[in-house]
């Protein structure tokens, strides 16, 4: 596991040599490749007994099915450039997460962004611990009291800057969540993605930083949104994944 420094970009949708050595050239250190599931669509869940019998009539066990696929890409890590993968879920009930965390594929994945599809379900993620970036959109309806306990749990929300290059109206529409963002929890634990699916889309690091001047960010959080506010990210990650840990400290006696 690598210290995280340097410029980052958590959601990058796919990855190949030309888009890595993009990536290199506008001075990136670490991006995370994204992989979607959208759980409403794959588990049953939600379903009433009677439809819930007849998928176990034919032989359809969720138990023997693995619902999250395999990253794009695992520990394909260039000396330049650190990847990681991540996996973004929607979710319409809690339930579906607790079914994500339990898969045996989820274990290959670094970072869990969940993408809540209703606001019950987002009052009932703003405190899972296993959960490292919610995703957003205009019609997410968020609170300040929410937005106050996602920061004290260390759960970021992010912008994603590739649908403002798409149309005006994505564009108008991110500029909208940015300012929703703002009103509800002053643009805290917020970081800025590319969510590039090829070359073009991704920009300059710095480029990103004013961006985020422009969507309502200061001069400090937009530095932080791509790197220190990442950095967070990833070591909550690494120590999900090492698990719980102790450390005994020893006093060394000075005889000289």
């Amino acid at each position: 596991m690598k210290i995280p420094n340097g410029y980052c970009d958590l959601r990058v949708e796919s990855v190949n040599g030309e888009m890595i050595n993009a990536f290199i050239k506008h001075g990136y250190a670490l991006i995370a490749v994204n992989t979607t599931v959208n759980c409403s669509l794959l588990s049953n869940g939600g379903l009433n007994k009677k439809k819930r019998k007849f998928t176990e009539c034919n032989d359809e066990d969720d138990e023997e099915k693995d619902w999250v696929p395999t990253p794009k890409l695992i520990n394909d890590n260039d000396s330049k450039l650190t990847i990681l993968n991540r996996l973004t879920i929607q979710i319409s009930n809690i339930g579906q997460l607790q079914k994500i965390l339990s898969s045996q594929n989820f274990k290959l994945y670094n970072i869990l962004a969940v993408e809540p599809l209703d606001d019950k379900v987002f009052q009932d993620i703003v405190t899972s611990p296993s959960i490292d970036i919610i995703t957003c959109n205009i019609n997410t309806s968020i609170t300040p009291k929410d937005y106050t306990i996602a920061v004290e749990k260390n759960i970021y929300f992010e912008i994603s800057y590739g649908p403002m290059l798409f149309s005006s109206i994505t564009r108008q529409d991110t500029f909208t969540l940015a300012h929703l963002l703002y009103i509800k929890g002053k643009s805290k634990n917020l970081i800025i993605t590319s969510g590039a699916a090829n070359k073009l889309d991704i920009r300059n690091p710095h480029d990103v930083m004013n961006l985020g001047i422009l969507l309502g960010l200061s001069g400090k959080q937009s530095i932080k949104s791509i790197t220190q506010r990442c950095y967070s990210i990833i070591l909550k990650s690494y120590g999900r994944k090492l698990g719980k840990s102790a450390i005994h400290l020893k006093p060394v006696i000075n005889n000289t």
